[in-house]
């Protein structure tokens, strides 16, 4: 099931349970963020910026080991976005949680 991140304060965190293993979550993230953590808890997880929320990992997606932190940037450089409004989760194997801050 689909999640989002309303940007009204930065920064701001979630905590989502993943389902199977490749099956995408989709996270909406707000258009004023500039960064994106994720940490897949336990187990592996995959991050794409294409897909359907419960839809298959596509093969264009990037592998996060497990316990480990994973910074995206989502500006130009010039505080800005680059139009990212939402990134797709899986877990690697079985069921995990994944921790998502944005900041502004």
């Amino acid at each position: 099931m689909a999640s989002t991140l309303a940007g009204s304060a930065f920064p701001e965190a979630i905590r989502i349970t993943l389902g199977g293993s490749n099956v995408q979550t989709q996270l909406n993230i707000p258009h004023t963020a500039s960064r994106l953590s994720v940490r897949f808890m336990t187990n592996d997880g995959m991050v794409a910026f294409t897909g359907s929320d419960g839809g298959s990992l596509g093969s264009a997606y990037v592998s996060i080991d497990g316990d480990s932190w994973a910074e995206i940037s989502l500006s130009d450089g010039i505080n800005s976005s680059k139009g990212v409004t939402a990134v797709y989760l899986s877990s690697a194997t079985a069921s995990t949680v994944v921790e998502a801050m944005i900041e502004g």
